[in-house]
């Protein structure tokens, strides 16, 4: 499968299971550079705040240890939390981290997931605020980057003749919502942003979605990140990738709302339904799933999150997919 059709990447929260920030920290910078090493393309990582066990709240700092010790992997924020961040600082952060990387930052954005303890510190009520706020952020965050001065009279954000310093490197940014519900497909169609499914959306309604949109406005930029594990054993590796699975909505602490949960996560979810949303097995088994999501959504990012929280077996598992699929 040609590059164009198919890229790979690797999605990468910051997970803390043994209590020790500082090698957890150092052990998802290592893998980010190790990414390239290996072929990846991409390599986003995960914005989450106020959690023990995922402490990736320090994203461009994250970021720019992986820019200093890499030259040609893309970095994504994947995805900057919009509206628990200062929009200003947000802009500022992302233009260095442009400039110094060489111009290989791919801007992610979200409204921050189905995480409602992040939202109560910044006094956001609902998810469905969180979004506006997202939105009106993001606009605000463009005209920075592009306007001698900004002049903004939004509900959620003012500011008169304010402007941000440096600029990015790339003109324009490209741009990312994490997000396929409410006015974001319309967004994204007006300004030509890219779209990112999460590791459990559902992939018959993900496809379905992208299908539409497709229709309605031709090419887009679409990325879609999984659960993986890539084992030698098929048998062990998919009993490791299904655990890992199913007890990632207790470890996150996610909450969704009613009528909401993804199949993947309900508590009576079969083997049968997380693989179909996962990229598990054994090499050869890993690559061809991959090559069926390529001929199911068309042209994409594939994006792989390891479904261990032992950061070397995700290097290893890392590894065996990418000389599977002729990356190394």
């Amino acid at each position: 499968m040609s590059e164009l059709l198919q890229r790979y990447g690797v999605f990468l929260n910051v997970e803390n299971p043994d209590n020790d920030p500082r090698d957890a920290l150092r052990q998802t910078v290592r893998t980010g550079v190790e990414a390239e090493q290996m072929g990846f393309h991409d390599v986003w990582v995960a914005e989450h705040h106020y959690s023990p066990f995922a402490i990736g709240s320090a994203l461009t700092v994250l970021l720019s240890h992986i820019a200093a010790l890499t030259s040609t992997i893309r970095l994504g924020s994947g995805a900057s939390l919009l509206a628990l961040n200062d929009p200003l600082r947000v802009a500022e952060d992302i233009a260095a981290l442009d400039l110094l990387s060489g111009g290989r930052i791919e801007f992610g954005v979200a409204r921050g997931g189905p995480f409602p303890e992040q939202y109560r510190p910044s006094g956001i009520q609902s998810a469905d605020v969180a979004r506006e706020r997202m939105h009106e952020a993001l606009g605000l965050i463009r005209r920075l980057w592009s306007e001698p001065q900004t002049h903004f009279d939004g509900r959620f954000f003012r500011y008169e003749g304010v402007a941000v310093y440096p600029r990015p490197l790339q003109r324009p940014m490209p741009v990312w919502l994490a997000s396929l519900g409410g006015d974001s497909l319309r967004i994204a169609a007006e300004h030509g942003y890219g779209l990112m499914a999460t590791p459990s959306s559902d992939l018959g309604q993900i496809a379905q979605q992208v299908a539409d949109e497709r229709a309605r406005r031709g090419a887009f930029p679409f990325a879609i990140a999984r659960f993986f594990h890539c084992g030698d054993d098929s048998r062990r590796a998919i009993e490791h990738g299904v655990a890992a699975v199913r007890a990632y909505p207790r470890l996150m602490g996610v909450r969704f709302p009613p009528g909401k949960l993804p199949p993947m996560f309900s508590p009576d979810a079969t083997e049968a339904v997380i693989l179909a949303n996962a990229i598990i097995g054994d090499p050869g088994q890993c690559v061809a799933r991959a090559k069926e999501l390529g001929e199911r959504l068309g042209p994409h990012r594939l994006l792989l999150k390891p479904a261990t929280h032992d950061a070397h077996e995700a290097r290893a598992s890392l590894a065996r997919f990418a000389c599977a699929a002729g990356l190394i």
